[in-house]
């Protein structure tokens, strides 16, 4: 058997963490081998949330981001954004450009078409850290940023205000991934945006940060 920490991290004992030494206490075991069906497939449900496994042969939870490939906890947040200069927040501060682009679906789904002849949203970064993904009323998921695209997962990323008063956007381990102009965003690694940075995720969705106007 593993044990979770409070930190995510699958611990082979029950105290304390092999990993980082936090306690383990009132945290959840996980088996350490992949559990199967009776007819041999891969579980069908998140060991962690009992969330359905959907597509089955996708590798994190869709809520909780359990590691169906590792049979562990999913990456856990980096902290720390990746090095670069410092870039002053704006005095009116920040603004996301939601845009529906038909361009970035490369694989479209006759069942369900990129939306037509969408206005481009725009939403204040007014809190110090927003999710981004789809609504799900069952699951109790609201986002900050509310996406209408099938590829998104519920909890796909998150923005995150910085203390000089930047905006860091974390991949939260995606089904689809994240890319930021056009370059892949490691999961769980946060990166710091500047104006004019362009997000995208999902099928069609692209983020684009600009100063508040």
């Amino acid at each position: 058997m593993s044990f979770v920490c409070r930190a995510g991290h699958a611990s082979d004992e029950p105290d304390y963490c092999s990993v980082c030494g936090a306690p383990i206490g009132g945290t959840v075991a996980i088996p350490s081998a992949k559990a199967a069906s009776p007819s041999g497939s891969a579980r069908s449900s998140c060991p962690l949330c009992g969330e359905a496994r959907e597509p089955p042969d996708v590798r994190y939870c869709e809520v909780c981001r359990f590691d169906f490939s590792e049979q562990k906890p999913g990456p856990p947040p980096v902290a720390a954004a990746t090095p670069i200069a410092a870039v002053p927040a704006p005095a009116q501060g920040w603004e996301l450009v939601i845009t529906v682009d038909a361009a970035l679906d490369t694989h479209p789904d006759p069942d369900h078409p990129c939306p037509t002849s969408v206005a481009p949203r725009v939403l204040a970064i007014d809190r110090g850290e927003m999710l981004v993904g789809r609504h799900d009323e069952q699951r109790d998921i609201h986002p900050e940023v509310s996406l209408f695209d099938p590829g998104a997962s519920r909890r796909h990323a998150k923005l995150v205000r910085e203390a000089d008063g930047s905006v860091a956007l974390q991949d939260l381990a995606s089904m689809n991934g994240t890319q930021i102009n056009g370059k892949d965003v490691r999961p769980g690694m946060r990166r710091r945006l500047v104006e004019g940075d362009a997000v995208t995720l999902g099928r069609w969705t692209r983020l684009t940060l600009r100063a508040r106007r």
